[in-house]
């Protein structure tokens, strides 16, 4: 176990800095993966099932070979080697494969969109039109579409890291001596990712000291893990693969693994020995990348009539592919959120005939803490008792599953400050007791958490005589503002201005960096870079002559001052050090390992307010004003933290009133496969949005304090929003998405 001690961080870090490649973004000149300009490019469209279950029994391919521009067309029977791996999540990722099912590699059908073939081309179109003339002939067999008609009998063996069963005490029989009993279902439909950016790879094969060697530019959350999944697949080593993502147009977790386009693009560049950009359709990611999993929930929870909870049963069933496992643990929140003494979560699950399922920000956090919330909001209504002062009363001295202390939990102060601040205490408590002539209004609150991640990652730190100073890691851009964060960091631990500081990223050549997911990448880099400062400072010293201040010092008696070591003996400038020991730089590798059994539990949490007005007659509900109240630790940069709050709880606002995925289940397909019919928010959807935090480092989590912002503030949304509509009409709609025949009922 890691003992963290405090940073003196006073410089750049919790300023409100513009990001960096804000300019590159609004002027049009990031790159972004299909963008990159590579001569000779060939193009790469998919031929997906139009079934979702069955053989192929012909591919006839003959019409699209005849088309202008076609070079080929991929099928089973020309489709290059490549070895077949597990999917990532069977595998506890030790690949980024998505999924068992490679494409353009099989017969064998198992859900609507699989990629069964693919046209190269000289164009876009021309790919594209020749793909429309690839005709499938299938055997057909049954398949299910629908979560409630299949069957939900197997449970996953992990889930994050504990049993699909956890019983403390005797949760049912609590439950039925309790003075005071709901239990409820919360039914879930499935959400799909559409980020602006769509998914797209670039390869190409080449030959480097007589072996091949594969560069693939991918839109990626994971390029390290891609470079070695990569050459698995294709049995080489993995210095002879190079992936390359300078910046992500939005991922939301649906760039986390290595889905079949980057497969095809990889296929067509070997057949033809040309680069090959597969960038796929709007319609084509739904089926050919994966999505949240419908979920069904059950939430009965048992208090005495002081709001004092005794029991909590949380079970139900989500979704997975009939090939690969995907386990989405909704049960997680339950585990540690509020104190009993009797707790049951048992998790099932059930196999679709739809692509796998996959991360979906927040993935287990958003659809658990919609069905608990709900639930507790319902608790609170039973009882004639404040929902704030509900949680108070059950607020937990310890992570009731591990049994261990909590690093920090500031859920009750989140509560208090965001309760003062959204003026909760000066509505009327009784539902449909507030109006504005047709309007009904109403206010909702929900607790928010999220668990704290780091993967291994490593940096390199170069300073330079002249005073410049460069972060190297092989992490991602996903749109957050790494660079800009980490390089404040760095820029406060040497006290040197943060317009110094530069950070290199995207790029396999560089440190091996963590996936850029599970709100990991802040802690992660900046832990690696901690590490860093720490072997800069003993490099540094061991330059410094045997007369020096430096001389019989201690590493720890030192530290950086406006780029200088000082010591209880006076100090030197790192550009004298560097200039006598005639180095134009020194660099050092910083390292943040595998994280270890830890004695605390480590989690973020906040609470989210919101109000909303309601019209019964026609079903509308519209936003008014949110308020988040987070507590994660330190922020280390205020313009772009706010900004992921702000994207979080709108991200909510689409989960709660309007995201859903359609399916015609004769037919096993997705109806709705476009951005005309599956809806998210707008511009005119969206309230005011008043964000606030309460700024304490975690060192008993974090080497820097700061713990991951981008998903926390997603998972109290919901349930706040469904809370709010609650207090408004009277009516209690437990199924997301609140759409107008639910609020018209």
């Amino acid at each position: 176990m890691t003992n963290y001690t405090s940073l003196d961080l006073q410089g750049p870090v919790g300023k409100p800095l513009v990001r960096v490649s804000g300019r590159e973004k609004v002027t049009g000149t990031a790159t972004f993966t299909a963008e990159w300009p590579i001569e000779n490019m060939l193009h790469v469209v998919a031929v997906p099932s139009t079934i979702p279950h069955g053989t192929v029994r012909e591919i006839d391919s003959s019409d699209a070979e005849k088309m202008s521009g076609v070079r080929l067309v991929i099928t089973p029977e020309n489709v290059p080697k490549f070895t077949r791996v597990q999917s990532g999540s069977e595998t506890n990722f030790a690949t980024t494969v998505a999924s068992s099912l490679f494409p353009a590699a099989e017969k064998e059908v198992f859900h609507a969109g699989q990629y069964m073939a693919a046209v190269v081309a000289e164009s876009f179109t021309a790919a594209r039109d020749a793909a429309l003339q690839v005709k499938l002939k299938y055997e057909t067999k049954p398949h299910v579409t629908d979560i409630d008609q299949a069957q939900a009998d197997e449970r996953p063996e992990k889930l994050m890291g504990a049993p699909a069963v956890i019983t403390i005490g005797d949760a049912e029989q609590a439950l039925q001596e309790s003075e005071v009993v709901v239990d409820h279902e919360y039914p879930l439909i499935g959400n799909h990712h559409n980020p602006i950016e769509m998914h797209a790879a670039i390869a190409h094969w080449t030959t480097q000291n007589n072996k091949p060697f594969l560069t693939v530019y991918e839109t990626s959350q994971s390029l390290s893990a891609a470079q070695t999944s990569y050459a698995k697949v294709f049995g080489i080593d993995p210095k002879q693969v190079r992936v390359i993502c300078k910046y992500v147009g939005g991922a939301f977790g649906s760039k986390g693994l290595m889905w079949p386009h980057a497969l095809l693009a990889c296929f067509a560049a070997k057949l033809t020995d040309q680069p090959c950009k597969c960038v796929v359709t709007r319609s084509q990611l739904y089926g050919g990348t994966g999505h949240r999993t419908p979920i069904r929930q059950r939430v009965a929870i048992g208090a005495n009539k002081d709001g004092k909870i005794h029991s909590i049963i949380h079970d139900g069933y989500a979704s997975t592919a009939i090939k690969d496992t995907y386990s989405e643990a909704f049960t997680m929140v339950t585990r540690m959120m509020y104190h009993t003494d009797h707790l049951r979560l048992d998790q099932k699950q059930c196999r679709l005939n739809s692509q796998m399922p996959t991360f979906m920000r927040a993935p287990a956090e958003t659809p658990g803490m919609f069905a608990l919330e709900s639930a507790i909001d319902e608790l609170a209504q039973e009882l004639k008792i404040d929902p704030i002062e509900l949680r108070r009363r059950n607020e937990p001295e310890k992570d009731i599953h591990s049994g261990k202390p909590f690093s920090s939990r500031l859920l009750l102060q989140c509560l208090d400050a965001g309760a003062k601040r959204f003026g909760w205490n000066d509505r009327d408590r009784a539902p449909r007791s507030q109006s504005e002539g047709n309007w009904l209004i109403g206010q909702g609150v929900a607790a928010a958490t999220y668990p704290y991640f780091t993967f291994p990652t490593k940096v390199r730190v170069t300073v330079h005589a002249d005073g410049r100073v460069r972060i190297d890691c092989c992490s991602q851009e996903i749109g957050t503002g790494t660079r800009t964060a980490q390089s404040q960091l760095l820029a406060d631990m040497l006290d040197v201005p943060a317009s110094r500081v530069s950070m290199e990223l995207g790029d396999t050549l560089l440190p091996k960096g963590g996936i850029s997911g599970g709100s990991a990448t802040t802690a992660s880099v900046g832990g690696a870079i901690r590490d860093a400062v720490e072997k800069l400072k003993s490099r540094l010293m061991g330059l410094a002559p045997s007369d020096s201040a430096l001389s019989g010092v201690k590493v720890e008696e030192v530290r950086f001052e406006n780029g200088t070591l000082v010591s209880p003996k006076g100090s030197i400038a790192i550009e004298d050090l560097l200039s006598d020991a005639m180095k134009e730089s020194v660099s050092v590798m910083g390292e943040l390992k595998a994280s270890k059994d830890s004695a605390f539990s480590k989690h973020s949490f906040g609470a989210t307010f919101v109000e909303v007005a309601v019209d019964e007659e026609l079903g509308l509900v519209r936003m008014r004003r949110m308020l988040g109240c987070y507590s994660c630790g330190t922020i280390l940069n205020k313009k772009t933290g706010r900004s992921q709050f702000i994207g979080g709880m709108i991200m909510g606002i689409g989960h709660a009133l309007q995201e859903a995925t359609h399916w015609d289940h004769r037919l096993g397909r997705i109806t709705n496969d476009n951005l005309a019919e599956y809806h998210i928010p707008v511009n005119a959807d969206i309230p005011e949005i008043d964000i606030m935090w309460i700024d304490t480092a975690d060192y008993d989590a974090s080497p820097i304090g700061a713990k991951g912002i981008g998903e926390i503030s997603i998972t109290g949304v919901a349930a706040a929003v469904a809370n709010a509509v609650h207090h408004a009409t009277g009516k209690r709609i437990r199924s997301l998405p609140i759409t107008p025949e639910k609020v018209m009922v």
